[in-house]
């Protein structure tokens, strides 16, 4: 009698161990960010427009199929709300542009543009020249409001 209870006691043991060590691991992989994460600044804007103008769809848009610059567009979408955030009420000109890019976006997916066969169309190609247009234009406003208006391309 007294090795059963030996037993069962021991197995109880080894139970609560392992359910122990396991409950470690049922709520989540890691503790929670405390802080959402800092926005990176104009700096870092100013480093994204540098690369998306030296693309072949910003340098010649209208020599380009349209559906081969759907990424380069998709990469362009967070450059409006930015360019308005970092605007201000001090530089209304790179709000202004950033909402000519915006518009510039909109064209190109209200024409379905990153659709196959979408060379030739007049209004795939007047989107990607208004989006390089723009982008250049908040390329330079950007540059103006981080080094002043000497700096600007």
């Amino acid at each position: 009698m007294r090795i059963r209870v030996a037993t069962r006691v021991g197995v109880l043991a080894v139970l609560l161990a392992v359910l122990s060590a396991l409950s470690g691991c049922s709520n989540e992989a890691g503790p929670a960010p405390k802080h959402a994460p800092r926005d990176p600044g104009p700096e870092a804007l100013r480093t994204k427009l540098a690369a998306l103008t030296v693309d072949d769809c910003y340098r010649a848009p209208e020599a380009q199929d349209p559906a081969g610059c759907a990424k380069y567009v998709t990469q362009l979408g967070s450059i409006p709300g930015r360019a308005e955030k970092y605007a201000g009420d001090a530089h209304p000109e790179l709000a202004e542009h950033g909402r000519a890019l915006a518009a510039g976006i909109e064209s190109y997916r209200r024409a379905r543009c990153d659709q196959p066969d979408t060379a030739g169309q007049p209004a795939c190609a007047q989107a990607l020249t208004d989006i390089a247009a723009a982008l250049g234009a908040v390329q330079d406003a950007l540059v103006t409001m981080l080094d002043g208006p000497a700096a600007s391309r």
